[in-house]
């Protein structure tokens, strides 16, 4: 992702860029992307192709306007993370269904992010609002 790219993703968050990668800036950028983002699965529905490269990620979260699933939110925002100077680290998870039993592997995407003055923490723009925050890992 290029200045310019970054700058755009900023924008429809409602974000300036941070100066460090720091906690602070992490929340900030998470709450904002919840808000402005929203999780939806309508491109599975459309039968349009899935492509989860950060480019095709980044032009239909930020170019098109567009939401997205776990895969698509987490990985674009991986995408910004990684820009802004975050380690980030993708995780492979699963979700709680039905008699409070494990979904299946590889069901969601969640991120591992550290800062450069607080550890690592739990991030997940995917999910809905089960979390506004993210969540100290550890």
């Amino acid at each position: 992702m290029n200045t310019a790219r970054t700058d755009e993703y900023l924008r429809r968050l409602g974000a300036g860029h941070p100066a460090r990668p720091t906690v602070d800036a992490l929340r900030d950028l998470h709450l904002r992307h919840l808000r402005t983002v929203p999780f939806e699965n309508l491109s599975i529905h459309l039968g349009e192709e899935i492509v989860l490269d950060g480019e095709r990620l980044l032009d239909k979260v930020v170019r098109a306007r567009r939401g997205g699933f776990c895969y698509e939110l987490n990985g674009a925002f991986a995408v910004l993370l990684t820009e802004l100077g975050y380690d980030v680290t993708l995780l492979a998870a699963r979700v709680y269904g039905e008699g409070d039993r494990l979904g299946i592997p590889y069901d969601h995407l969640a991120l591992r992010v550290r800062t450069v003055d607080g550890g690592d923490w739990l991030a997940d723009v995917g999910f809905g609002a089960h979390f506004h925050l993210p969540l100290a890992f550890g």
